[in-house]
């Protein structure tokens, strides 16, 4: 199930710079070889976060709720649906805390401007432990059987 979801996620990807560019004249990532360790990092990391959050949900009917009532507030607040600059202070301090607020800055800087992942060293670090602190979640939590049905 992860393997076929990063087949997925690889697949989006590469069509969604393929339209930009071939539909709206974008140009592609500055440098490929920037981009792609922040795509696996962020894929890593996200990968641990899920995985740990699974482990938490006690049914399988409560998982899509689950899964919306964490993922939708992230994006919007992380700036995936545009600049978060005019959101209220604190809206800007709990973006400051997401994950995705930093996988955001490292795509941006490696897809724009073909930096590695050692130019933001504090965002990688922030990636890295909240795909770490999912998986302790999940080795602490996780159970083949279900709690409820």
């Amino acid at each position: 199930m992860l393997v076929s979801t990063l087949i997925v996620f690889a697949l989006q990807m590469v069509v969604t710079v393929a339209l930009g560019v071939v539909l709206y004249d974008a140009a592609g990532a500055e440098s490929w070889a920037a981009l792609v360790p922040v795509l696996l990092l962020g894929a890593a990391a996200f990968a641990g976060m899920g995985i740990g959050l699974a482990a938490l949900i006690r049914s399988d009917e409560g998982a899509s709720a689950v899964v919306n009532l964490v993922v939708l507030p992230m994006a919007f607040l992380s700036g995936s649906f545009g600049p978060t600059s005019d959101y209220p202070d604190v809206l800007q301090a709990v973006a400051d805390v997401l994950p995705l607020t930093y996988l955001i800055r490292l795509l941006q800087s490696a897809y724009l401007d073909g930096t590695s992942l050692v130019h933001d060293v504090g965002a990688v670090a922030v990636v890295v432990a909240w795909g770490v602190a999912g998986l302790v979640v999940a080795l602490r939590r996780f159970d083949w059987q279900p709690r409820e049905k």
